[in-house]
């Protein structure tokens, strides 16, 4: 028995200190379907590599799609120094300081043809603990970078002024909602979505990615009993 992801009556509360600004804007599109390169179940291992050209040093998650090493493996390369390269395959980097893991770039190897960067948001009121990975278009930061509601709003943008929205569940990895702006509907900011934020989710020791859960048999025997 599987439990699909259900809807919040508190979308975005918001919980950001800014004044609660909502990060949906007209022009949404839910995305239901995942395609079949969905990179939230595609089977990868995980690379973690140590930039030396950085001060302070800055190590990077790189998730490849290899069978290289088992599925899901964690494999520490920080011993080689990459010289700027990544093990082929790769698909996804989650750049950050090493001294305290300060997320610093997001990078994915298929090229979305557009300057993109993101914004995290912790949704602390929710009743489910719950993150968003948020993304727009644009040059107010340098493609890649990862900032707070209050950097965005200190730009002078809202939050309702992104191009898509991944929200899921961090204590089991269920994700909730994918939405993408109907004009960049089709050139794989879902699939971008669902493996950056794969990737934040490892490099933060939570649960991978899933679509739905998968219920224990003894428990849903018992729910079908009551």
């Amino acid at each position: 028995m599987t439990a699909p992801a259900a809807r919040h009556d508190d979308r975005h509360d918001d919980d950001d200190p800014d004044g609660g600004h909502h990060p949906h804007r007209a022009g949404l599109r839910a995305v239901t379907a995942p395609g079949d390169d969905d990179l939230a179940t595609a089977p990868v291992w995980w690379a973690r590599l140590a930039h030396r050209d950085s001060v302070p040093v800055e190590h990077s998650l790189v998730a490849v799609g290899s069978a290289r090493f088992p599925d899901g493996s964690a494999v520490d390369l920080t011993a080689v120094d990459p010289r700027g390269r990544r093990p082929a395959g790769w698909l996804v980097d989650v750049r950050y300081r090493a001294t305290d893991g300060q997320i610093t770039g997001l990078e994915v190897a298929a090229d979305p043809g557009m300057p993109l960067w993101f914004a995290e948001i912790a949704h602390a009121t929710s009743d489910v603990p719950s993150a968003s990975l948020v993304v727009f278009r644009g040059d107010a930061f340098p493609a890649g970078t990862l900032v707070t509601p209050r950097e965005v709003c200190a730009r002078g943008l809202a939050m309702t002024d992104n191009v898509g929205e991944l929200r899921w569940w961090t204590r089991s990895g269920l994700i909730e909602t994918v939405t993408v702006a109907d004009e960049l509907a089709g050139r794989g900011v879902d699939r971008m979505l669902t493996a950056l934020a794969g990737g934040i989710a490892k490099l933060r020791n939570w649960p991978p990615l899933v679509r739905e859960l998968t219920m224990h048999p003894v428990v849903e025997d018992r729910m079908r009993r009551r």
